[in-house]
């Protein structure tokens, strides 16, 4: 929905801070740099900041133990780089990158890039249990929610900063005109109904969406509900009790 904005372009994960990942935009033997049209040479040198000791986890774990700073500027450099060349290319002067586990070093993204806004997706955790449930039925209901839950504790203490918003999955969905309206004025851009239409012949980079198909298609009200057919009594109850704090903190009902 961002990224259907003409003014805004968003990358589907760049994995920056898991640079060997198969998934990552700065690995050249990734599959993900090339759907996003970026020039192998321009990865093979991303690579190179990288690659050299020592290893971007290692970088992060010395800059919340030591403020040590090497990582965060190899990482600036290399997410300013690609951000701002994605961006260009797709004519947008608002730049993002979906990736959940961001979560796990604000500190270190915030320290890269202060000024950066940062959105935060829930999701009823009943309904994201059986998402992870049956979705390509690798049965991980319990695992992604449980990672959903610990998510929430992490991120919490920045939410009332003013360059944090937190929506609702189900407010997307059901009432994307007044959601998209206020995910466009925390950005800064306008908003307009032909921009929550979205259209593969003026998407420059379509295959972005590919590993999940439906990803393309219209909003079916029917995903927020459906897990009260799929969910038996017992799956309830315990999603209800294992979340129930979650559940009363962003207004769900039990």
């Amino acid at each position: 929905m961002l990224d259907q904005h003409p003014q805004i372009a968003c990358i589907w994960e760049s994995y920056l801070l898991q640079p060997d990942s198969h998934n990552c935009i700065a690995n050249p033997d990734s599959y993900n740099w090339s759907r996003h049209g970026f020039a192998k040479e321009d990865v093979q040198r991303w690579a190179k900041v990288f690659s050299s000791p020592p290893g971007i986890k290692e970088r992060i774990f010395k800059y919340l133990t030591k403020r040590d700073y090497s990582g965060i500027n190899k990482f600036r450099q290399v997410a300013y780089e690609s951000f701002s060349d994605f961006a260009h290319r797709c004519g947008a002067s608002v730049v993002g990158d979906k990736w959940p586990w961001y979560i796990n070093h604000i500190d270190f993204l915030l320290e890269a890039f202060p000024d950066a806004k940062f959105i935060y997706n829930v999701r009823d955790p009943r309904s994201h249990w059986n998402s992870a449930q049956h979705f390509k039925q690798r049965k991980r209901g319990d695992e992604i929610l449980d990672e959903m839950l610990k998510k929430d504790k992490l991120i919490t203490p920045y939410l009332e900063r003013p360059n944090f918003l937190t929506i609702r999955y189900e407010d997307l969905v059901i009432d994307p005109i007044n959601t998209c309206q206020q995910l466009y004025q925390f950005l800064g851009v306008d908003f307009s109904v032909d921009y929550l239409d979205y259209s593969s012949e003026t998407d420059p980079y379509p295959e972005r969406w590919n590993w999940i198909p439906q990803s393309k298609d219209n909003f079916n009200i029917n995903h927020t509900i459906k897990w009260k057919e799929q969910m038996d009594e017992h799956e309830i109850e315990k999603i209800n009790k294992q979340a129930n704090w979650f559940i009363k903190k962003y207004k769900y009902e039990l």
